[in-house]
């Protein structure tokens, strides 16, 4: 079992989006079994991506309190596959190390591949936790200069951690203003692993709450983030023509 953390400096780059396609992919594309953990507590969206506008009964947060089993929790996704253990938006909700981490550790005996996380934006306690509890830490920024700039102490975090690093670069126009990719990695002095374009149907596909990598499989945006979690997996993924 892998526990890939996705994180990002600041909000607005798309992490979440990256997270439910990832899993997605994983799950639909390379039969996978994953269950993406909602750690973003305070601003809880993950479930919105997969369609899940319901009522929960328990989330994470019951799970790390003790106040429900992790079977209890989780929330099959008939289209992608993925199983979600949500979270519901709470200004006063926090994530204890400990029990996170015994939670993973639980969870390793389970038959699941991978454990994604989605971390809440910035570098406060939550994320330190995430990282800490993750095997792979995936940082999600796009080109932009305060994007970038927020990124890179992550990324420096994540190395004083020894963590293996993944460098996405989303939401890619290709403009003039933008940093290019080969500056990007001198900043971070780490390489990219996958550059994804900018998408007109990734909004259409989160208000259907469909990820776009069955919305839109054969878009440039989903082919990348395809070739992202083959890359997580040690396989080339190619788009059937």
């Amino acid at each position: 079992m892998v526990v890939v953390g996705i994180t990002s400096g600041k909000g607005g780059v798309g992490k979440t989006t990256v997270t439910s396609n990832l899993a997605t992919a994983l799950s639909y594309v390379f039969k996978r079994n994953v269950v993406v953990l909602d750690c973003n507590v305070t601003s809880s969206h993950i479930r919105l991506h997969f369609g899940m506008y319901e009522d929960l009964k328990k989330t994470l947060i019951d799970v790390i309190k003790g106040n429900a089993d992790f079977s209890d929790a989780i929330y099959h996704n008939p289209i992608t596959g993925v199983k979600i253990v949500p979270s519901l938006a709470s200004l006063t909700s926090s994530i204890n190390l400990k029990k996170l981490k015994n939670l993973i550790w639980k969870m390793a005996k389970s038959e699941y591949d991978f454990i994604i996380i989605d971390s809440p934006p910035g570098f406060g306690e939550n994320v330190m936790d995430i990282m800490k509890a993750s095997d792979k830490v995936l940082v999600v920024t796009t080109p932009n200069i305060p994007d970038v700039s927020d990124a890179a102490k992550i990324i420096a975090l994540a190395k004083k951690m020894k963590k293996k690093i993944y460098v996405v670069l989303n939401r890619v126009k290709e403009k003039k203003y933008e940093l290019k990719p080969e500056k990007i990695e001198m900043m971070f002095d780490e390489k990219i692993v996958m550059i994804i374009p900018e998408d007109k149907k990734v909004p259409e596909s989160i208000a259907a709450g469909v990820p776009i990598v069955i919305y839109q499989p054969g878009s440039r945006a989903s082919i990348a983030l395809k070739r992202l979690a083959a890359s997580l997996i040690g396989e080339e993924y190619k788009p059937s023509i």
